[in-house]
């Protein structure tokens, strides 16, 4: 694979020099799903856990001042207590998707909750889409987009979502993001805001001299989420990442062999915490004529093929196409960090769907995600695979590269 070059050497220590160190994975030695006490309730009639509390980020601090265009009254951060009996004393920070909002992942973010974690869905700024910034548009009916000429747009854009700058200095010119309003400051706000209101919630454990203690903190999130948890995973040692139809980000697309954005790859986070689950229809993956093979490129340069050939999840159909894609499981996936479904979203139009159309949504969002006729996400075991669960035993760190 090839690789574009990336940012400067002094943006990067900047960002990593907020960074924890350290940090435990929870992954079972054999890879095997084995659920904790509520996920085992869980069996016969799930429910969807509802959040124990909603907060506006500017509860947090007045200087947080960004709010979506749309929905703005539905832009909270959502938090979970652990569900389990016994609780994991990691925190689960989940990042939307481009445009969504915590309100949209419930089913995930209560499973989240359900394996032991303490559980934040971040409403951050996720209004601007890297697709469709940084690589030039191929679709036809849509207007015209050169390449961008910046060969570190995707990453710069990614770096100032995660850490903010303040004018004069900037990391992108394709986003605006002030340091009040980056990932890490409304993190850092949420938890300290939620350590006064709830002292006796443990939230404290989550904070190391007034900043997020990445050694204790797990990261997942979806499409741009998934991207901008891998990029944590990246400059921070984190426990556990989970990717959800993500990394999509390519600014050469479909090349050959394949360029992989610069920013993509493994750092301080080991390749043996990494966990993905794409859709086989999802247009970062099918390919051309009008997708792309992001996410796969992604996943294989950051090496989590070598734990194994992505597993199918969806033992029953329906699915969207009739591709051999090996063994079908709803429980067991072996020790493998890739899972894959082809199962039919749950929307009207099904598998229809562009880019960011329904197969793409469909690995976490509560409205496209596929449930059975009693309403339980079929997704389920892929989910508590990914996420571990509060029975495990807190293992040593995987000597990894």
């Amino acid at each position: 694979m090839q690789r574009i070059r990336w940012w400067s050497a002094g943006v990067l220590s900047a960002a990593v020099g907020i960074a924890g160190c350290g940090g435990q994975d929870n992954t079972s030695a054999d890879g095997s799903l084995a659920l904790s006490h509520e996920q085992g309730q869980q069996q016969g009639s799930f429910t969807k856990l509802p959040p124990n509390d909603k907060i506006f980020a500017f509860q947090t601090g007045a200087e947080i001042d960004w709010v979506p265009l749309n929905n703005a009254a539905n832009a909270q951060h959502y938090v979970w207590l652990p569900a389990a009996r016994k609780a994991k004393k990691r925190l689960f920070v989940f990042m939307p998707g481009t445009g969504n909002k915590p309100v949209d992942y419930q089913y995930f973010s209560g499973e989240a909750a359900r394996a032991g974690y303490h559980v934040i869905g971040l409403m951050y700024r996720n209004d601007k889409a890297i697709e469709s910034v940084c690589p030039e548009n191929r679709d036809p009916s849509k207007p015209p987009r050169a390449m961008s000429p910046d060969e570190d747009c995707s990453g710069k854009m990614r770096l100032e979502t995660l850490t903010g700058v303040d004018p004069p200095a900037d990391i992108s010119t394709d986003v605006t993001v002030s340091v009040a309003n980056s990932i890490d400051y409304r993190l850092t706000k949420l938890l300290v805001y939620l350590d006064g209101k709830s002292p006796h919630d443990g939230w404290s454990r989550f904070l190391k001299d007034g900043e997020p203690d990445w050694s204790r903190i797990a990261v997942g999130g979806q499409s741009q989420g998934a991207g901008q948890a891998a990029l944590i995973a990246q400059l921070r040692h984190v426990p556990r990442v989970v990717m959800l139809s993500g990394p999509p980000d390519s600014r050469r697309p479909n090349e050959m062999p394949p360029v992989v954005d610069n920013w993509i790859g493994i750092g301080r986070t080991p390749a043996s915490k990494h966990f993905a689950l794409y859709h086989h229809q999802d247009g970062f993956v099918r390919g051309p004529p009008l997708g792309t093979t992001g996410i796969t490129t992604n996943l294989t340069a950051l090496g989590l093929d070598r734990f194994g050939a992505p597993a199918a999840v969806g033992a029953e159909g329906p699915y969207c196409t009739d591709d051999d894609l090996g063994p079908r499981s709803d429980w067991s996936f072996g020790e493998t960090r890739l899972l894959t479904t082809d199962l039919v979203p749950h929307d009207k139009d099904g598998c229809k769907g562009d880019t960011t159309g329904n197969p793409h949504r469909s690995t976490a969002r509560d409205a496209y995600t596929p449930v059975t006729t009693d309403g339980t996400p079929r997704l389920l075991g892929a989910w508590r695979y990914m996420l571990g669960n509060s029975d495990e035993e807190d293992g040593q760190d995987a000597q990894d590269s």
